[in-house]
């Protein structure tokens, strides 16, 4: 048996999806069995509109992007895309490479079924938005009356001064210090969640973000009434596409969400909006809270910011928050602004690129 046979026999015989394209002439010239298996095929005779019409719609021009690219000798590692198999929707993982034969410029790639990955990965990281979200309303919630007992013991401490008891200054002052350091330690945990996930390499992937948004607000939404704020979170298309460190991204946006938590009043508004600008995606996260003093407005992204305030509950700043959010949504090719006005509320707006530039 020859060497090419040997391959030949090797290939058909892998779980890999092993397949060569001829650019030129528009056509595939090796499929191996796990491939035309996959696709439901008979043989590589196959118009590659074909398995392009398999491809989920919303991955279609993705895909098509991606390839594009690739013609232009732009580097793409690996593209993952959904394709549908009857009432069944399967994940692939591609990689491609360019193959310069003589005269023919060929495209040969692996493919593999990434289906159960990608379902244990979604499953944990929606686990993890929304263990997010409750932490972000605990602490709200606890640090809140916590705050008010603080308060209280202050008040407490001012009206009992004339009296001559050494013991009721001792319990009251005793009172404002375990208030003080709970409030310290619930806003450190909360800090320390944020600043861990920041701590790892960036795995940028293909998210859609209306759904992942509505994870992380789900809780907010159904708590609205308890936290005494009116909370919406809307979008201009039921799907919405960027690639996006998933974990990272979505404490940005819990951050934001949390901000506005400390600094909007009781009966104040929080709103949560996405936009496709078919170029680019552009993130809104608007409350109508206390705003930002003019004087901090250039130096808020700065690390230990001066502007790092106590929220309107008694929650605490390290002042790295907006400086590390700035830091990732840079990371991810995009851009961060905001506008606010004292007593008027804040607006922060992200906007990312549709596709990551290659």
């Amino acid at each position: 048996m020859s060497s090419t046979n040997h391959l030949q026999y090797l290939a058909d015989r892998s779980d890999v999806l092993l397949f060569t394209f001829d650019t030129v002439l528009n056509r595939f010239t090796f499929m191996n069995q796990a491939f035309q298996s996959f696709f439901g095929l008979e043989n590589i005779d196959t118009e590659p509109v074909k398995l392009l019409e398999m491809i989920a719609p919303d991955d279609q021009m993705y895909v098509l992007s991606k390839f594009n690219a690739f013609l232009k000798q732009q580097v793409i590692e690996q593209v993952e895309f959904r394709v549908r198999r009857g009432q069944y929707q399967k994940w692939l993982r591609v990689t491609p490479y360019i193959i310069d034969e003589n005269s023919e410029k060929l495209i040969g790639g692996q493919a593999v079924d990434i289906t159960e990955t990608k379902e244990t990965i979604e499953l944990l990281n929606n686990h993890n938005i929304k263990k997010n979200s409750i932490l972000t309303i605990l602490a709200h919630d606890l640090a809140g009356p916590i705050g008010t007992v603080q308060n209280l013991s202050t008040l407490l401490e001012r009206e009992t001064a004339n009296i001559n008891n050494p013991r009721i200054q001792q319990l009251t002052g005793l009172i404002s210090k375990i208030s003080k350091s709970n409030i310290k330690l619930i806003r450190n945990f909360l800090d320390q969640e944020f600043l861990e996930s920041v701590g790892t390499v960036l795995f940028k992937k293909r998210v859609e973000l209306v759904t992942k948004i509505r994870i992380a607000t789900e809780e907010i939404l159904k708590m609205q009434e308890e936290l005494r704020i009116d909370f919406s979170c809307t979008a201009n298309r039921n799907a919405i596409y960027a690639e996006i460190d998933e974990d990272k991204f979505m404490q940005v946006i819990n951050n934001l969400i949390t901000n506005s938590l400390k600094f909007t009043p009781d009966g104040g508004t929080i709103e949560v909006k996405i936009t496709d600008n078919e170029t680019d995606v552009l993130i809104v996260v608007r409350d109508s809270g206390i705003g930002i003093p003019k004087k901090y407005h250039a130096s808020l992204f700065d690390k230990f910011s001066e502007a790092r305030r106590t929220g309107l509950k008694g929650q605490t700043s390290t002042g790295l928050g907006m400086s590390i959010i700035k830091t990732i949504v840079e990371w991810h090719d995009g851009t961060i602004w905001f506008e606010s006005e004292e007593n008027k509320g804040t607006t922060f707006y992200i906007q990312l690129p549709v596709h990551s530039p290659q």
